[in-house]
């Protein structure tokens, strides 16, 4: 079922990213992280997300421009990899169910890593 309410920035949600071509994140049920602005997601029929993905299980660790979680930041049952490189419009209607927010403390580090991916940094101003 499709989640109906209001999206905010820094939302988690599983979603529905069927079908996936190649090295996209897919899957009929993945945690993704609401990363557009609150502006935007109210006006707008589409949310940009990054999508992120269990760490138990995987035969590497997480990539230096990736983000680790720990248990319980994502999802309660599993420590979370977050793929900035996997940034991605979607529809709304792929929204299925709210998991929370993501906690304050880090979403520094996603926006720092997201930034870097997008090859962004600010200069500082001279006085």
């Amino acid at each position: 079922m499709t989640h109906t309410g209001p999206v905010r920035r820094w939302d988690l949600f599983w979603t529905n990213l069927e079908p996936g071509i190649g090295s996209e994140q897919k899957g009929v049920r993945r945690p993704v992280i609401v990363i557009s602005n609150d502006g935007f997601n109210a006006a707008f029929p589409v949310v940009t997300v990054i999508s992120a993905t269990k760490a138990e299980g995987k035969r590497r660790s997480a990539y230096a421009f990736e983000v680790l979680l720990p248990k319980g930041s994502i999802t309660p049952r599993h420590a979370s990899i977050v793929m900035p490189h996997q940034l991605r419009t979607i529809s709304k209607l792929r929204l299925l169910t709210r998991i929370g927010r993501l906690p304050a403390e880090f979403r520094g580090r996603i926006e720092l890593r997201l930034l870097e991916h997008l090859g962004i940094a600010f200069e500082e101003e001279s006085v």
